[in-house]
């Protein structure tokens, strides 16, 4: 009867200590540096990924109820997928979206201004700056070549897109952590049943 006991409380701990890591892990990666005029922006997307962490972890309430292994299985298949995809999502907007500066990245827009600094540089020098030097021209200031529209787009679409992927990694890894300790339930009992008919034999 304790030692019942006691294999359900490990259970709760090793999935809330998944779900507490999830939540350490999202402040340590870091965002993308935001312009000056939209300082709340990291603000709103720390608080975005508490939200997603936060959610992620009503499938812990979830897990005391269902015990099925096959439920878990294709959970964490369908949320790893997901978590591939999204993680893969956010990399491909983070490159195409920003433009580094001073060892940061900054957000930019895809519509330019019509007098922007490039088409003036490009008059003067007969070429565009390469990419790493973009934003150099700029002094690390997007809305002196794209259009604000534009630009609060991007990062809407960055935030989204790191939303998902911190929902979906930490929903995966409570499953999975999940899908674990049910396998090794499973194993466990079936080595005790061995046991125990040997020792009736």
């Amino acid at each position: 009867m304790v030692v019942s006991k006691l294999k359900d409380i490990w259970k709760e701990v090793v999935l809330l200590s998944t779900w507490i890591v999830t939540v350490t892990s999202a402040f340590v990666i870091p965002l993308p540096s935001w312009n000056s005029t939209e300082e709340s922006t990291a603000s709103f997307m720390k608080f975005g990924i508490f939200i997603a962490t936060i959610l992620a972890g009503f499938m812990i309430l979830f897990s005391l109820k269902n015990k099925v292994i096959s439920v878990w299985m294709r959970l964490s298949v369908i949320f790893l997928t997901l978590f591939i995809g999204t993680y893969i999502t956010y990399h491909y907007l983070r490159g195409t979206n920003t433009l580094p500066y001073l060892e940061k990245d900054i957000v930019i827009g895809n519509e330019l201004l019509e007098k922007n600094p490039f088409a003036i540089f490009e008059e003067a020098h007969g070429f565009l700056p390469d990419k790493k030097e973009k934003m150099l021209i700029l002094l690390g200031d997007p809305e002196k070549a794209w259009t604000k529209a534009s630009i609060s787009w991007n990062r809407v679409e960055l935030m989204i897109s790191l939303f998902l992927c911190y929902l979906f990694s930490a929903v995966f890894m409570i499953s999975f952590s999940n899908l674990i300790l049910l396998y090794r339930d499973k194993y466990s009992q079936k080595k005790n049943k061995d046991i125990d008919n040997q020792n009736f034999e």
